[in-house]
């Protein structure tokens, strides 16, 4: 009876401080959160990306097609440099630009399509991400949640208009201010993901690199 009586002492004490336990839990979490906002990540993401004059990404690429619900799945490189320079290589296909004309590269079909460079509200490069998306989507904090290993910051981004490039998007942001995955939903429902293996900046990349010499036997289109 005696420790029956005790236990009853006991537990209102007890209860107390899991409550105030969860209450800090809470607040810390909240404190958290309210310390940065999606606004002042992407600045601190752009700035990283103005102090950069190249860089080279490898990442995996993941497509799931809403009707058919098909998936595919591929690894590539990406290369920029500014202004308006990138290349990606994936199994499939490479696209260069050097800012002027445009070539993309099918080795499957031994096919090179040339074109005038030009951007439109519906392209999507590297810079136009994080210099123009963040001034025509709204943005959110989501949250934190791991890409890999790393801890990052979750933002979902809307178009503030209905034409766009993307339905939405979303992005992980690490501690370091790099992109480490880009989620976009398209108009039509189809789900592109990017998972950034590495990035390595500043790696003096030559503009050479930013042009394309068609194979031999290749079927070349020169649309400019």
């Amino acid at each position: 009876m005696e420790n029956t009586t005790n236990l009853g002492r006991l537990l209102p004490g007890i209860m107390k401080r899991l409550l105030l336990l969860i209450v800090l839990l809470l607040a810390s979490t909240l404190l958290l959160f309210a310390a940065i906002t999606a606004k002042e990540i992407i600045e601190k993401v752009q700035d990283r990306y103005d102090d950069m004059s190249d860089a080279v990404v490898t990442f995996t690429q993941k497509v799931r097609f809403k009707v058919s619900r098909m998936e595919q799945q591929t690894t590539g490189t990406l290369y920029f440099k500014k202004k308006n320079k990138y290349r990606i290589e994936t199994e499939q296909r490479t696209v260069v630009t050097d800012g002027k004309s445009s070539w993309s590269y099918s080795a499957q079909n031994k096919q090179l399509v040339i074109s005038a460079y030009k951007e439109d509200a519906r392209s999507m490069s590297p810079e136009k991400l994080l210099t123009q998306y963040p001034k025509d989507y709204y943005s959110a904090l989501t949250g934190e949640e791991k890409v890999g290993t790393e801890a990052c910051f979750a933002l979902k981004l809307t178009p503030r208009e209905e034409s766009g490039a993307a339905k939405t998007m979303k992005i992980w942001v690490s501690k370091a201010w790099l992109i480490r995955k880009l989620e976009i939903t398209d108009l039509n429902g189809t789900v592109t993901t990017y998972v950034i293996k590495d990035v390595v900046v500043d790696k003096g990349i030559p503009d050479t690199r930013f042009d394309f010499k068609a194979p031999q036997g290749t079927d070349v289109i020169d649309l400019r």
